[in-house]
C-alpha cells in the first residue's frame, strides 16, 4: 500500500511537472521562429533626377504607403509639389513631424537645414516634384506669414491655394497656371529663365515662336527648362491644362 501511495505521489508530481513545462515549450518554439522570420526592412521613397544646372536641381520623388525618406536636397531651400491629392509628413530637424494635407498642385517651401525626412503615412502612394533652389534661395525674413497664398506656401496655414496664384519669394516668382481649352496667356510677357512642372498633361502652342519649339507637351510630372524671351502659351488640348512655373 505504502509502494501504491508513493507511485501515485511519483505520476501526480510527473503529471504537474508537464503541465508546467508545456507552456514553456511552447515559447521556447515561438522564439526560436522568431529568431527565423525576416525583419521587414522599412520603405524608403525613390528619388529621380530629372533636370540639373547652375539655378536648380529638379528630382521626382515617389513615396509608397507607410514610407520615408531622408532630404538630403535640404541643404537648399527646396519647394516642393503635390502631383496628386497627398498626404505628406514633414519631419523636422528637431522635434515632431508635422501632418499636412496637399491638393494636386499645391506647393510647400521647405527652407534650407529645417528638414531631416519626408514621409507617407497614408495607404496610397504619393508623388511629388522636388525643386532645389540652388541660386536663388529664400532670404531671410522671406516666406513669412503676410498673406494667403505665402501662409499656405510657407507653412503657416493648413488652407488650400486657389487655382490661379502667385508668389515672390528670394528672388523668384512662383505661379500656379490653369488654362481652360484653348484659353491663352492674355498677353505676350518678357520671362526670365523660368522651369515649368506639368501637373496635368499639358499641350501648350506658343504663339510667338515657330517650328518644334512653338508647341510644348509634357504628361503630369514632366519638367521643362525655358530660357528667358517673350511667350505667350495657348492651351491647344480639349481638357484644362494646370502647371506650375517658378521663374528666377
Amino acid at each position: 500500500m505504502a509502494e501504491s501511495a508513493a507511485s501515485g505521489s511519483r505520476n501526480m508530481a510527473s503529471s504537474h511537472i508537464d503541465v508546467l513545462t508545456a507552456p514553456r515549450k511552447r515559447l521556447r518554439l515561438c522564439l526560436l521562429v522568431l529568431l527565423f522570420v525576416p525583419l521587414r526592412e522599412p520603405v524608403l521613397g525613390k528619388f529621380d533626377l530629372l533636370l540639373a544646372n547652375r539655378i536648380v536641381e529638379v528630382f521626382a520623388l515617389e513615396l509608397p504607403p507607410a514610407s520615408h525618406v531622408r532630404l538630403r536636397q535640404n541643404m537648399y531651400d527646396v519647394v516642393v509639389i503635390a502631383l496628386e491629392d497627398s498626404a505628406l509628413t514633414i519631419v523636422p530637424a528637431r522635434g515632431a513631424g508635422e501632418d499636412v494635407q496637399l491638393n494636386s498642385g499645391e506647393v510647400r517651401v521647405l527652407r534650407s537645414f529645417s528638414v531631416q525626412e519626408l514621409a507617407n503615412n497614408s495607404g496610397v502612394k504619393s508623388r511629388f516634384i522636388l525643386v532645389a533652389l540652388k541660386s536663388h534661395g529664400v532670404e531671410s525674413g522671406e516666406c513669412g506669414c503676410s498673406g494667403e497664398v505665402e501662409r499656405s506656401i510657407c507653412g503657416c496655414s493648413s488652407r488650400h491655394l486657389p487655382q490661379l496664384w502667385a508668389l515672390s519669394i528670394g528672388g523668384s516668382t512662383l505661379a500656379g497656371v490653369s488654362l481652360a481649352p484653348n484659353e491663352k496667356f492674355a498677353g505676350a510677357n518678357y520671362r526670365d529663365d523660368s522651369l515649368l512642372v506639368a501637373v496635368t498633361n499639358i499641350q501648350l502652342q506658343d504663339e510667338l515662336a515657330s517650328g518644334s519649339e512653338a508647341r510644348l507637351s509634357l504628361p503630369p510630372g514632366a519638367v521643362k527648362w525655358l530660357s528667358q524671351g517673350r511667350r505667350q502659351f495657348k492651351n491647344t488640348a480639349s481638357h484644362t491644362a494646370r502647371f506650375i512655373t517658378i521663374e528666377f
